[in-house]
Order: C-alpha cells, then sequence, then structure tokens
C-alpha cells in the first residue's frame, strides 16, 4: 500500500532537475530557428534577430537588417536563465521549493504567453515594420521554426511540472491504514497499538 506515495515523492523530487533541464532549452531554443519562409530571398530568424539568407553574406545580412528585427527570444532567454538557477536552488534547499515553484511558474506563463504571441504571426512579430518599408512589400508569410515551437512545448512541461508538484503537496501522504507522520494515527483514528489490541 505504500507505493502509490513512494512513486509520488519520487515524482515530486524529480521534477526539479526536469524544471532545470526545461529552463536551460529554453535558453537554447531563444538562440535557433523562431521563423522562416520559402518567399523571396528565403530568409530565417533566431529568436533573438539573426536573419540568415541564404547566398549572402553575413556582413551583408547584419547591415539590412541590424536594428530591424524584433527579438522575442530575449526574454525567453533571461527567463529561462531563472528557471533554471531557481530550479537548481529548489532542488538543492527544500525549503525555498514553494517560493522556487512559485517563480517557476510565473516565468513559464510569460515564456508561453510570448512563444504563442509569436506562434500566431512569427514574421510581425520577429520583423519591425522598416522592413516591409525598405522592401516596398508585406512582409512574407513565416512558418514557425523549431526553436519557436519547441519553446512553447518546453512552457506548457514546466507548467505541468509545477502543476504536478503544487497538487501533490495537497494529496494525502499516507494511505488507510498506515500512521501519518505528524499523529501516529491511521484515518481511521486509532493508532497502530490500539489496532493490535
Amino acid at each position: 500500500m505504500t507505493t502509490h506515495p513512494v512513486t509520488v515523492e519520487r515524482l515530486r523530487g524529480l521534477a526539479w532537475p526536469v524544471m532545470m533541464a526545461g529552463g536551460l532549452l529554453l535558453v537554447l531554443f531563444a538562440q535557433v530557428q523562431w521563423g522562416s519562409t520559402d518567399e523571396g530571398v528565403e530568409p530565417s530568424i533566431t529568436g533573438l534577430g539573426r536573419v540568415t539568407i541564404l547566398g549572402a553574406s553575413d556582413d551583408d545580412v547584419a547591415f539590412f537588417f541590424e536594428d530591424n528585427t524584433g527579438r522575442p527570444g530575449l526574454s525567453v532567454v533571461v527567463l529561462g536563465a531563472v528557471i533554471a538557477l531557481v530550479a537548481a536552488l529548489g532542488w538543492w534547499r527544500p525549503r525555498l521549493r514553494p517560493s522556487a515553484v512559485g517563480l517557476i511558474g510565473l516565468a513559464s506563463i510569460v515564456v508561453l504567453v510570448v512563444g504563442i504571441r509569436t506562434l500566431s504571426d512569427p514574421a510581425a512579430h520577429l520583423f519591425s515594420d522598416r522592413v516591409s518599408e525598405a522592401l516596398d512589400a508585406d512582409l512574407p508569410e513565416m512558418q514557425a521554426g523549431y526553436g519557436l515551437i519547441g519553446t512553447v512545448v518546453v512552457g506548457i512541461l514546466l507548467l505541468a511540472a509545477v502543476g504536478f508538484w503544487v497538487l501533490s503537496t495537497v494529496w494525502p501522504r499516507s494511505v488507510a491504514g498506515e500512521p501519518t507522520e505528524r499523529t501516529g494515527l491511521n484515518r481511521t483514528g486509532l493508532s497502530q497499538t490500539d489496532e493490535s489490541s
């Protein structure tokens, strides 16, 4: 009968390294492709605003796109680093866990908002209006890159981990017939010595 509480405790312990890894993944995903298109010169762009165009040198691309790209991934980098650091502290010091899980939950929500907002229209959030003015055309339709999709998925998984940790604190730690940690009584209100007599 102790399998369920033991399993929950093990999963609660695993939540911290999982959340730390999630924070590090966010930092990584912000630096890779967030959008790409097959139109025109076929640009692709990272969450930090770095544009790559096939056949063009990095200097030429930087000259044209400098200060003309959005950088929604910058906030994801910061929040991912915060999540990783806070999760490491929570893993290391159990007394910090309630505050840590609250901070991780809040940061994950912000990451998710940034990711979903960018996912709704990658070109509009990754390029400034000055790019369309310079091209004298509308911004191209962009497909979401694997970095953007990964950011949203990790944000959802982090919120799920936070939700599990919070809910598992509410779940009873003992099962019927077993003494609780505080009172030494089982759920029927009898102590182990009463039951044996």
